[in-house]
């Protein structure tokens, strides 16, 4: 048996549909194999995306799955679990949520699992939080520029702030869902944080950096990260922010994997209260109870 992950969206959406894969093919001793195939493709309202994984440490063969794969019918869903067709696809039922059933599929052992998610819940892997340390970092070393910022990071009480703006303010289905998190929520964490640690260095990673610099308070206090035109920049400026003591991200994939992959775990974490605009959602699964929600 095969475990196939189903790639999509941004490096933060690859890690998460990555990780959860990786821990099941970790549990199951199984071959992993990622599918690329959605990269090859153009789709209307979605914010085109770049695959990144193979610049990272990570494990599995990169394919591009034969077949396309669609959400199975209710008649198919229903017929992979008495008969082993190949493969038995798992969808996602829940955003943000963990779901225990994908660790007792397929029904056959001889069928291949075919992951079709996002599988945004750290449960899913924090069983190789470890692994997970070690694999999802640049296969290259980081270039100068970044490597200046790191021996700041390292020599300071550094904080990371993540703002994302980008697409969650200038395209219509993402600012629906996910929209810009506000300024006052920059400005309660920052001053959350500088009241505990009044030395503290803010390092801002954005991908609108000059909104940053004209809007964030303690600007005496911060360093600005400005990337590179390089095809892995966002991978070494990823790496960047594990170093940093404490993080204060947006609602975003990335800067979450930023904070569960800091290599200083007695670091705080501020995180939104608020991952989308649907405030029915119950977040427990996505941000541990150690972060603090504001």
């Amino acid at each position: 048996m095969n475990i196939i992950a189903q790639l999509q969206g941004g490096l933060g959406n690859q890690l998460f549909q990555y990780a959860a894969a990786r821990a099941l093919s970790h549990k199951q001793q199984s071959p992993l194999l990622l599918d690329q195939s959605w990269f090859s493709k153009a789709y209307e309202d979605v914010t085109p995306r770049a695959f990144l994984l193979p610049l990272m440490n990570v494990k599995g063969s990169f394919i591009s799955y034969g077949m396309t794969i669609k959400r199975p019918k209710k008649l198919y869903r229903l017929a992979q679990k008495f008969w082993p067709i190949d493969p038995f696809i798992f969808v996602e039922q829940t955003p943000f949520r963990f779901d225990s059933r994908l660790g007792k599929a397929p029904a056959f052992k001889r069928q291949n699992l075919y992951l079709m998610g996002y599988w945004q819940s750290y449960k899913y892997f924090e069983s190789i939080k470890s692994i997970l340390q070690t694999e999802i970092s640049p296969k290259n070393p980081l270039d100068k520029h970044y490597q200046n910022y790191l021996e700041q990071i390292k020599t300071s009480k550094s904080a990371m702030v993540h703002v994302r703006r980008g697409d969650y303010v200038n395209l219509t289905s993402a600012a629906k869902v996910h929209g810009f998190i506000g300024l006052d929520y920059y400005q309660n964490g920052m001053q959350f944080i500088i009241e505990k640690n009044p030395d503290t260095q803010f390092f801002v990673f954005s991908d609108d950096l000059q909104w940053a610099k004209e809007n964030l308070p303690y600007q005496d206090k911060c360093k600005f990260i400005e990337s590179t035109s390089s095809g892995d920049a966002v991978i070494q400026e990823l790496e960047l922010m594990t170093y940093c003591q404490h993080h204060l991200i947006a609602n975003s994939s990335l800067s979450w994997w930023a904070a569960w992959l800091s290599k200083n775990p007695n670091g705080s974490v501020i995180c939104p209260s608020q991952w989308t605009t649907d405030t029915s959602v119950n977040w427990s699964d996505l941000l541990p109870s150690s972060w603090q929600r504001i």
